[in-house]
């Protein structure tokens, strides 16, 4: 009995403890990892660094979205400032730290410190190639900005030293988005860049669709309202889309007719 005792107290209530603070830790790796990705891929979805998120506020989303709930709902203004934080997730939390009571795992949370510190910033292509591609892109007025990076470090709260002598854990994570991944930003942005590549553009002038117009009274099909030149939509969709599907019916909806 006093073996057991021994073994329970020294041992087994140690490995209890350390297998428990163990899966939160990896858990909160887990999430970490997610935070970076999350953080790159905001970076990348921007025109200009005007209207791009700050790290701050990235930092509060990570901890409103990433480390909370999963039931948690999303507030694209909230979530990014200090105030009415979301609850974080029962995995965030422990009861082996070294402070008494049930406590976040991240470090340094306050009302003023997401506990999450992230960093950003812009790599730019190197070598031969990457200059030519910035020539091309020049040329074409495509965006060229290379890749973003997304570097995130959390702290975690020191254990219990009565069970666990160890020192605090510092977790860092990063990683790589090719910037503007979307390849445009809007669609007025994605028309000006393939009419660059339509040679019909040339051709659009005020000249041009005054003669069109005068040849359009015995040519109908070249008037400049059925024949527009370096025209691009970049919103076409199949006919088969722009209308519901009858149940039970296989022919093509109305707007396929039209």
């Amino acid at each position: 009995m006093a073996g057991f005792l021994v073994a329970a107290t020294f041992i087994l209530l140690p490995a209890f403890i350390a297998l428990t603070l163990l899966a939160k830790t990896g858990d909160m790796k887990f999430r970490a990892q997610e935070a970076s990705r999350y953080a790159a891929w905001e970076k990348t979805v921007w025109k200009s660094e005007g209207h791009a998120k700050g790290d701050t506020e990235i930092g509060w989303e990570v901890r409103n979205r990433v480390f909370a709930r999963a039931e948690a709902a999303l507030d694209s203004e909230k979530d990014k400032l200090s105030e009415d934080n979301q609850s974080l997730d029962t995995m965030a939390y422990t009861t082996y730290g070294d402070e008494r009571g049930r406590r976040p795992m991240l470090a340094n949370l306050s009302d003023g410190n997401s506990g999450v510190q992230v960093n950003t910033t812009a790599l730019a292509p190197g070598g031969t190639l990457a200059t030519l591609n910035e020539k091309a892109a020049d040329i074409l007025k495509l965006e060229s900005k290379g890749y973003r990076q997304a570097s995130v470090q959390i702290s975690l709260i020191r254990p219990n030293q009565d069970y666990l002598p160890i020192e605090p854990l510092t977790m860092d994570t990063r990683y790589v988005l090719l910037d503007d991944a979307w390849n445009a930003g809007s669609p007025q942005r994605a028309r000006e860049s393939i009419r660059r590549l339509v040679p019909t553009t040339l051709l659009d002038s005020d000249v041009i669709r005054t003669i069109q117009s005068i040849v359009g009274f015995v040519f109908d099909d070249l008037s400049p309202e059925n024949f527009q030149l370096g025209k691009v939509d970049v919103e076409v969709a199949p006919c088969q889309r722009l209308a519901r599907y009858e149940k039970g019916k296989t022919d093509a909806p109305k707007a396929c007719l039209e």
